[in-house]
């Protein structure tokens, strides 16, 4: 399965991991950075999504793991998680198909 693609607008802000790390600590109480931050600034109303995902630019050597990390946010916005095993790979299956799909495209222009 594809993740539907969510009417609204997605953000994407690269960081660094010191910036990752206060905005951890500030919205996680988590004192350290973490790869991929997201944030749903929705009204609520379900009719579309406004959001932030922050990447820490350490965590990408390259354009797949750009990628990786983008749509993992991008899922989390669109309501998955990974608070259990059976829902962290189901997000990683995810997230391995839409970043196939956009290499295939990009290696096809």
């Amino acid at each position: 399965m594809i993740a539907p693609l969510l009417e609204g607008t997605v953000e994407i802000v690269l960081v660094d991991p010191g910036h990752m790390r206060v905005l951890n600590r500030a919205y996680r109480h988590l004192d350290r950075p973490t790869d991929v931050l997201s944030f749903d600034l929705s009204d609520g109303d379900g009719a579309a999504v406004e959001g932030v995902v922050f990447v820490n630019e350490r965590a990408c050597d390259g354009l797949e793991a750009l990628l990786e990390r983008v749509f993992h946010g991008y899922l989390h916005l669109a309501g998955m998680d990974h608070q259990s095993e059976e829902d962290s790979e189901a997000m990683q299956r995810e997230v391995s198909s839409m970043v196939g799909m956009a290499m295939a495209h990009g290696a096809a222009s």
